[in-house]
């Protein structure tokens, strides 16, 4: 008689990472972007003090938009990867193109 076999898939460190990657990021991203916008409703009763806290509500929003970077990063190089170097160059380009985005679009409200 023929012993039955059973397969299990085992989950690969690498997708627990990016899936690590994609949670984390969008969690601290979503926090965030809700103190960034409770700073800026406070900033606009205040006097003085609204200029400085609009620079950290664009400082706050700029980290926001780093860690939805990072979640989005790691996930595009995993499918990537197995491709060819052209995909990974153009993984690179637009990843530069990017994080040029975030940060020059944080710029006019930090400044």
């Amino acid at each position: 008689m023929a012993k039955k076999r059973t397969t299990t898939k085992s989950t690969t460190s690498n997708g627990e990472i990016l899936r690590f990657c994609a949670f984390w990021g969008m969690a601290v991203a979503a926090v965030l972007y809700l103190i960034s916008g409770l700073i800026a409703c406070i900033a606009q009763w205040t006097g003085e003090v609204g200029a400085t806290l609009q620079r950290i509500c664009g400082i706050i929003s700029l980290l926001g938009s780093i860690a939805i970077v990072i979640a989005i990063a790691f996930p595009a190089y995993s499918y990537v990867r197995g491709k060819s170097k052209t995909w990974k160059i153009l993984y690179w380009i637009f990843l530069a193109v990017f994080v040029l985005g975030v940060v020059f679009g944080a710029i006019p409200s930090i400044a």
